[in-house]
């Protein structure tokens, strides 16, 4: 299900900081939440925050679920630049400097892409919670959050998000048929 909102407030008339953090309220994860919160801190009174202006010593509670990706507009692809330890582990190496495209699976490559693409050009919060799957084989329940970043406040250069998968419950069902993802968009 994809459920699609647009924040009422413009890049000159922002709404308290609070008040656009409450609206993520439906974050369960608590380090996806403080993440959330940490972008939104850093905005400044623009649509976005730069990359520079990500404070790792900030954000120690999310470290090990984020991942940063610079967007290559010319080629339309991802690089990570880099991903927390909970990240790599999930993928069995460090995804720094491998391209999206070279490690989400072809079958899922379509629906991950659609929702980065929404992040990139409204610019928008994208969140999903559910069952987050990478194939048939490997599913977990979890939450996303995939946050825009800009250098120059109005063009997306990079993606910062945070994955909180529940690792250690192994779904004996079908996920697909009783288990569906939800995702949400926020533009900004």
């Amino acid at each position: 299900m994809l459920l699609l909102s647009h924040s009422k407030a413009s890049q000159t008339e922002m709404r308290p900081d609070t008040e656009r953090i409450d609206s993520f309220g439906h974050v369960r994860n608590r380090a996806l939440h403080h993440l959330i919160a940490h972008w939104f801190g850093k905005c400044g009174g623009r649509v976005m925050p730069a990359v520079c202006d990500i404070e790792p010593t900030e954000i120690r509670l999310a470290l090990a679920k984020i991942w940063l990706c610079d967007y290559l507009p010319q080629s339309g692809r991802l690089r990570y630049r880099l991903a927390g330890e909970e990240i790599n582990d999930f993928w069995g190496f460090n995804l720094g400097g491998k391209y999206l495209d070279e490690i989400v699976p072809a079958e899922r490559l379509a629906s991950v892409t659609n929702k980065i693409r929404m992040a990139i050009e409204l610019p928008a919060i994208v969140y999903d919670r559910g069952c987050l799957s990478l194939t048939e084989e490997i599913t977990r329940n979890g939450e996303r959050i995939v946050l825009p970043l800009s250098d120059d406040g109005r063009t997306v250069n990079a993606l910062l998000g945070a994955t909180h998968r529940d690792w250690f419950r192994d779904l004996e069902f079908d996920p697909f048929a009783t288990y569906s993802e939800t995702t949400s968009v926020t533009a900004l």
